[in-house]
């Protein structure tokens, strides 16, 4: 089981969920026929081909080199220069389906338990210097995620295959020979675990599996001048101004079931803060009619945007899977009619609104509504948006004394004492305890601290059930480094979590959602408070960009322009 990144929307890209909730992933599905899985890609209605895509961001991307790319950004931008083993294709409306990339196929379990899978490149996927790709090229990019000097990206393929034993990478042992990772032609690559890994077909659809030609490899410099198998090469770049792509001549859209290349260049600047992007876009002057505001409208311009009727077809008001949660330290908030009470009494309106977040959506679930298998059940914590003070009730008398860890800085400290208010209005003592933004997450991951409650900001790192209800199993709670950080550890959900982390993917995302409405009727972990929405603008004359439900961020590989750019 892999568990979800936690993470602090102030230092990283904003993920979040549904503005309407419903069981919107209930259709993903892993297409095994190796039809959905051949090129070209959905035809668009309307596009046409030529123009320029301009892109407005406000920083540099984190890495171009694609074993580095873990921001929802790069991953974006990843999809137009770099091909992986598989991929989720998006119809924009909520819809995905995971198919081979690189792949004829999402995988194969080669003996039905999971431990075994093996991958078939397509013939005549090529480089930007027209050479194919080889699985030679794929097995040197996952051998690249274990070497030291480019630790920073995902790293669930490394783990899962590192439990075949040690190795440190191609720079330090001379070899792209990673245990547990076969080539036994240049087109078949065979990754065998000790463990079953159901979710494998997922996990190869991170920029981990990009192929990488040996000879090109200039180790943590490779992002300078990656080589592209997307249908787009970098022409320039300028790290914080500029990048400049242009068509990728080698790339076949024969063999590519997801993307296009209907724009000649795609421009991004870089260095516009938020608030500027959305009101250029808004005055859609010169070439911004063109252009994409990529980062989320801050609250105040995302007002007045969602206010103004005009720009109805351009508003971005999409869903992201990020979502904000009150973490219970079961280890020691051990009556579970307390944590009932907690759950009642919090103030989920006020919470969101105080972050600046007013347009993100309310939710109770655990799982957010992007995740396959989603299931909006009842509220087992009914209570309105501002919770209820009646839940003093289950408290019998009690005051218990809690201690809420929040990180330092106005933004963190005043939803906190938001969510004070609310817990004390049902009978709770609480004590508000700030720390630096750097030492939150270690503190609270390590077995025994002092806190009862804290803040958390969780999205998984694809839509699937395990990268998130899997951090319940209590097997995993050691010294240190706790992805279980509310120490939750019941045989019953333990092995409950073994039974589902057999299931193959496809029979497994009822069960799950099963699981979330368990852990929260019985159990009350954590509680869901709100999901964060993506508001943002493109330009009059930009078609075909939508907001990922999974990446929770504007994605291209289906964008057109309309004549003029």
């Amino acid at each position: 089981m892999t568990a979800p990144k936690a993470q602090d929307p102030k230092a990283q890209d904003p993920k979040a969920q549904d503005p309407t909730p419903q069981d919107r992933a209930t259709d993903d599905v892993i297409l095994l026929d190796p039809a959905a899985s051949r090129g070209p890609a959905p035809e668009q209605p309307g596009a046409r081909r030529g123009g320029t895509l301009r892109i407005l961001r406000d920083a540099a991307y984190d890495h171009l080199d694609p074993q580095r790319s873990y921001t929802l950004q790069s991953l974006a931008i990843g999809h137009l220069l770099f091909r992986t083993l598989t991929m989720f294709r998006e119809d924009g409306r909520g819809g995905r389906v995971l198919v081979g990339d690189l792949a004829e196929t999402p995988g194969r379990d080669v003996d039905g338990d999971g431990r075994t899978w093996e991958f078939t490149l397509k013939r005549g996927v090529r480089y930007e210097d027209g050479r194919e790709v080889t699985a030679a090229d794929v097995a040197h990019g996952i051998a690249r995620s274990f070497a030291p000097e480019i630790s920073d990206g995902p790293t669930h393929l490394k783990n899962w295959l590192g439990e075949n034993g040690r190795y440190e990478g191609p720079y330090a042992t001379g070899s792209s020979d990673v245990p547990g990772l076969e080539i036994p032609d240049t087109h078949t690559l065979r990754l065998r675990f000790p463990r079953p890994r159901p979710d494998l077909p997922f996990a190869v659809s991170q920029p981990v599996t990009a192929p990488v030609p040996r000879d090109a490899d200039t180790g943590a410099d490779y992002g300078r001048a990656p080589v592209a198998t997307g249908p787009y090469r970098i022409e320039e770049h300028v790290p914080g101004e500029r990048l400049v792509l242009v068509r990728n001549p080698h790339w076949d859209a024969a063999t590519d079931p997801v993307r296009h290349d209907h724009v000649d260049r795609v421009e991004v600047e870089m260095g516009p803060e938020a608030a500027e992007q959305n009101l250029r876009v808004r005055a859609d002057e010169g070439t911004d009619a063109w252009a994409v505001a990529e980062n989320n409208a801050p609250r105040r311009v995302a007002a007045e945007l969602i206010a103004d009727p005009s720009l109805a077809g351009r508003l971005r008001r999409d869903p992201t899977p990020l979502v904000w949660y009150l973490a219970i330290n079961t280890a020691r908030v051990t009556d579970v009619d307390v944590r009932r009470a907690i759950a009642h009494a919090v103030d989920k309106a006020g919470f969101r609104d105080t972050m600046g977040a007013d347009q993100g959506v309310l939710t109770h679930t655990l799982l957010p509504s992007a995740t396959i298998g989603h299931r909006d059940y009842p509220d087992p914590y009914p209570a309105g948006e501002h919770g209820d003070p009646g839940a003093a009730a289950l408290l019998k008398g009690n005051r218990p004394k809690l201690r809420l860890l929040s990180r330092e800085g106005e933004y963190f400290t005043a939803p906190a004492k938001v969510l004070a208010t609310s817990l004390e209005k049902a009978g709770f003592e609480i004590e508000v305890v700030e720390i630096d933004r750097p030492s939150h997450n270690a503190v609270l991951k390590t077995r025994g601290h002092a806190y009862d409650l804290y803040l958390m900001g969780m999205a998984a790192d694809w839509p699937g059930a395990s990268t998130l209800l899997g951090m319940f199993d209590g097997r995993t709670i050691g010294e240190s480094g706790n992805d279980n950080f509310v120490y939750l550890d019941d045989p019953g959900i333990n092995a409950e979590i073994d039974r589902l982390g057999r299931l193959p993917a496809h029979e497994s995302a009822a069960p799950w959602a099963a699981l979330d409405e368990r852990l929260q009727r019985d159990h009350v972990p954590l509680v869901p408070l709100f999901s964060y929405l993506h508001v943002a603008l493109s330009g009059s004359r930009v078609r075909g960009v939508f907001t990922s439900s999974f990446l929770g961020t504007p994605v291209y590989y289906n964008a057109h322009v309309e004549d003029g750019a």
